[in-house]
């Protein structure tokens, strides 16, 4: 079967030759109907730079949306149809896997089957859910990144009535503005550098909005929440964005940290600081914890509260992810789907 194969040299290429999932009794078969770029994750494996992952070659792709065609004997909660989030494949003799979602087949575990006949059970499985059958497959890949941010509010402890910042612009910033609103905070401010994406946050429920390129973002946040954001959220990865954090947190605030592109070496300006106040890094999932908001997510989303729509930009065949790929690194595209 066809899938994308990364190398960790900024190479991808779409092999022929990818050994089919033979799933297990409490597995189901799946046939990807489309996976998502992530803009973070999947550029730095492409370029071998993601810290921990270096089972090269491998098959890329971690958003996906699948169909279920063939059920283990032993599974409970899939049907043949089902619409489910995270296919993935496991690694093989000629392929590693980079969770494997690019591939035109993958596999889907029944968690739950598992754990209620006392049998072990990878836990990152656990996310892997049913949706509904209306969800257009490329507009549902975006459900993932939704259900990871939602996540990581609870796990930030945002409560109703606080004030947050949001800093960055890409699908997580934009998630992290929508949701925060929608979770109940007070005011939401985004800052970023791209002009359309401040008009997106706009529309998705920032407060306000501003272009880091033409107003600064500290003075902005402080004349509009003067008394200091309980929660200020980096989504990019910048140490340089902590710094301004720290200059807009109220004193015993809070600093999330969810991007990844910090590096060795990179330095903090801890004179900037209130004297209380607290870094929590969420820059990776915790199963169960995205496991638990699915329904949450879903609801927003079948209320109409959120719209797919506007997240993901372009869907291209998978043939062309290539131009997939240049769309979001020129950030022409917000999220970037393939379909199969």
């Amino acid at each position: 079967m066809k899938g994308l194969i990364v190398t960790g040299d900024g190479k991808l290429r779409l092999a022929a030759d990818v050994p089919m999932p033979e799933p297990d009794d409490y597995e189901v078969l799946t046939r990807t109907l489309a996976c998502g770029i992530c803009n973070g994750t999947d550029l730095k494996l492409i370029e071998g730079g993601l810290r921990g992952f270096t089972d090269y070659p491998a098959v890329l792709g971690h958003e996906s949306v699948g169909e279920v065609i063939k059920v283990g004997k032993k599974v409970r909660n899939y049907q043949a149809g089902d619409r489910v989030l995270r296919t993935i494949l496991k690694s093989s003799a000629s392929y590693n896997s980079l969770w494997g979602s690019f591939a035109q087949y993958g596999y889907v575990n029944d968690y739950d089957a598992r754990v209620e006949d006392g049998l072990e059970a990878d836990i990152g499985t656990c996310t892997q859910q049913v949706i509904p059958g209306d969800i257009d497959p490329a507009e549902g890949t975006m459900i993932i990144t939704l259900k990871e941010i939602c996540s990581a509010l609870h796990r930030l402890g945002l409560e109703k009535g606080m004030d947050v910042a949001v800093i960055g612009c890409g699908p997580v910033g934009l998630s992290m503005a929508a949701l925060s609103k929608l979770m109940g905070a007070r005011k939401v401010v985004l800052g970023g550098h791209h002009s359309k994406r401040i008009e997106a946050a706009r529309r998705l429920g920032a407060d306000l909005a501003v272009n880091s390129k033409e107003t600064d973002l500290v003075s902005a946040i402080q004349s509009y929440v003067p008394e200091g954001v309980d929660l200020f959220v980096d989504c990019v990865g910048r140490t340089q964005i902590i710094d301004q954090g720290m200059q807009v947190v109220k004193e015993t605030g809070k600093i999330g940290v969810y991007g990844i592109g910090m590096h060795t070496g990179d330095r903090i300006d801890w004179d900037k600081a209130p004297y209380n106040f607290q870094i929590h890094a969420v820059q990776w999932p915790i199963a169960r914890e995205e496991r638990k908001v699915h329904q949450e997510v879903l609801g927003y989303i079948q209320s109409g509260q959120l719209d797919l729509k506007d997240f993901v930009t372009h869907k291209l065949p998978l043939e062309e992810y290539q131009r997939g790929i240049e769309l979001v690194r020129s950030r022409e595209g917000l999220k970037v789907v393939l379909e199969f």
